[in-house]
């Protein structure tokens, strides 16, 4: 059976790069949640300090909404550019 998380334990690949670009537009967690409810997240309080802490997956549309609220492709999100 294939597992669903790093060898470090981590479920996602975009959370040292989520609290990066959070912290280079000045935002707290408690704004980009804010801000990604407004792009029609349904997220509740503390998602992206699970994400950024990489105890929480990110699925495949929040990955794109994270993109779209930084600008930033998500191959950028990912670490792959």
């Amino acid at each position: 059976m294939a597992r669903l998380y790093a060898p470090d334990g981590k479920k996602n690949l975009v959370g040292p790069r989520v609290r990066e670009l959070r912290r280079q537009r000045g935002l707290s967690q408690e704004q980009l949640t804010a801000q990604l409810q407004l792009l029609g997240l349904d997220s509740e309080r503390g998602v992206v300090k699970r994400i950024e802490n990489g105890t929480r997956f990110v699925t495949d549309l929040e990955l794109c909404l994270l993109a779209d609220c930084f600008g930033v492709s998500v191959r950028e999100l990912l670490g792959r550019d």
